[in-house]
Parts: C-alpha cells; sequence; structure tokens
C-alpha cells in the first residue's frame, strides 16, 4: 500500500516488531537488530531496513545512544514515542512503559549488547527455541501469582537432540558485593520454576569469583565465559563446582526443565 508523500505511517508487521525488539533489548546494535528481526523473518533487505530505522530515528521512536557503538554500527535504545507507539498496538511492557520515569541507563549499554550477542549465537546456529528478555521477564514478574523468584536477564528454551529444553540465562560483567550474592543465593534456593541457572561471565577470573560465591548449591548452576559459550555453543565447557570436572553444555542442560514441542 501507497501513503501520501510526507505521511509516517507505523505498520504492524514491519515497525511494531522493531520498536518491541528494540524495547526489550533495553539497547541494541544496528547489525545485531537486523540480523535478529532477520532470524524472525521480519526482515530481509537491508537497505529498506536502514531506511526504516532511519525514519524511525527521524519521528523520535528510537534514539541512537551517543559516543557508543557496537563492531562499527551505531546503538539504538527506545524512547517514549516508541514505547507510546507499541502500547497503542498493545505490546505493553510494566517493567519499561511511556510513563516510566527512568528510561534505559547507559550504564546497561554493554550488558545489553553483549546479551544480544549471545542470543544472535544461538539463533543463527538454529538451537534457539525462544528468548525472553529481561524487561518482559520483570513485568510477568510484577504480575503473577507465581513469579520467578528472580529477574534473570534471559530465560532461553533451546532445541538439544531434537527436545526444547528451558533454562535461566544470567550474563556478569563485574563481581557484586558478597552481600548481594547472599541474597541471590537465597532467590535461586527458592526456585520452583526453572531448573537450571547458566551463568556467563566476561572472563574466567569473574567466572570463578561466582563459582566461590555461589556453589555449593541445591541448584543447578553453571558457569563458562560469555566467548566460550558464543563460539562453543552446546560443546562449550560448563563449570558446575570448584572442585568438579567440567561437562559440556549438552550435558548440564539434562538438568534444565523439558517442554512438549514439535519442530
Amino acid at each position: 500500500m501507497r501513503y501520501p508523500k510526507g505521511t509516517f505511517v507505523i505498520t504492524p508487521d514491519r515497525d511494531i516488531p522493531l520498536l518491541r525488539q528494540v524495547r526489550n533489548s533495553r539497547f541494541i546494535g544496528h547489525k545485531q537488530l537486523f540480523e535478529l528481526l532477520h532470524c524472525e523473518a521480519v526482515a530481509s533487505c537491508r537497505s529498506t531496513f536502514n531506511w526504516r530505522v532511519q525514519r524511525l530515528l527521524k519521528t523520535q521512536h528510537i534514539e541512537r545512544v551517543e559516543s557508543v557503538s557496537w563492531q562499527g554500527s551505531p546503538v539504538y535504545s527506545i524512547t517514549q514515542n516508541g514505547l507510546v507507539e507499541l502500547e497503542s498496538q498493545g505490546e505493553f511492557a510494566i517493567a519499561l512503559h511511556s510513563r516510566t520515569r527512568r528510561m534505559p541507563d547507559r550504564v546497561q549499554v554493554f550488558h545489553a549488547l553483549e546479551l544480544n550477542a549471545i542470543r544472535l549465537a544461538l539463533a543463527r546456529n538454529g538451537l534457539l527455541v525462544s528468548w525472553q528478555s529481561e524487561v518482559e521477564i520483570s513485568s510477568t514478574n510484577m504480575v503473577s501469582g507465581t513469579p520467578y523468584q528472580k529477574d534473570y536477564d534471559a530465560i532461553v528454551k533451546l532445541w538439544v537432540d531434537d527436545e526444547p529444553r528451558e533454562f535461566a540465562l544470567e550474563y556478569e560483567r563485574c563481581l557484586k558485593s558478597a552481600k548481594q550474592y547472599e541474597a541471590i543465593r537465597a532467590a535461586l534456593e527458592a526456585e520452583r520454576q526453572i531448573g537450571c541457572v547458566l551463568y556467563l561471565t566476561a572472563d574466567p577470573a569473574l567466572m570463578l569469583a561466582l563459582v566461590h560465591q555461589l556453589t555449593p548449591a541445591s541448584k543447578h548452576l553453571g558457569f563458562a565465559t560469555a566467548r566460550s559459550f558464543r563460539e562453543q555453543l552446546l560443546a562449550a565447557s560448563i563449570t558446575t563446582e570448584a572442585n568438579r570436572a567440567m561437562i559440556p553444555l549438552e550435558e548440564f542442560l539434562q538438568f534444565a526443565n523439558p517442554l512438549c514441542m514439535q519442530r
């Protein structure tokens, strides 16, 4: 359908998925955004995608994060205009809505970008069934009668030997205080909806510190670096306790919740 010159129309099949992806990611690189939408069959032509992004920037539905780039491409976040547009189309998130006083904080930028990279590694290799973001999880937790015990960075469903498995994913860029980890341990011990939690870290030293802080535990916890996970995926070596031999991610995910689905 052609529209009169100078008009601006938000399309539910192209613009809304793009805005929803930017919102749910909090921050996302230009290349990441195209590839995620391409994996979901929402974007196929890069030039059309570039045009769509530019018009949404011009109308201030999304904005570029100043002085930040990811692999040479701009980084975007949602604006209040974008949130209003999503809500007008029935896309409401309690954790991040148009009356939110605090929009996504720049200190979260690289945390969000790394999570996008992890998601893309799974999607590129045909392993990803679904990815529920922290924005979606925290929104659900605010209204659910049986919430998760923690606002995880993601709830991930993967194909493992043609069987979908669900687990919680956490990504750590820096070490928290011992008191914070005490609260996290208590939350993980109380969790009943998730079979296992995978912690990915920015470097090996941080991974070892996390193992020390969070294990031993009755909950099935696994630890690896984000880089090894992205590069090796199901073959990535997972640490479960300080004095135990590493196991492949595929083996660790036997503790994940099995799901009844078909490819």
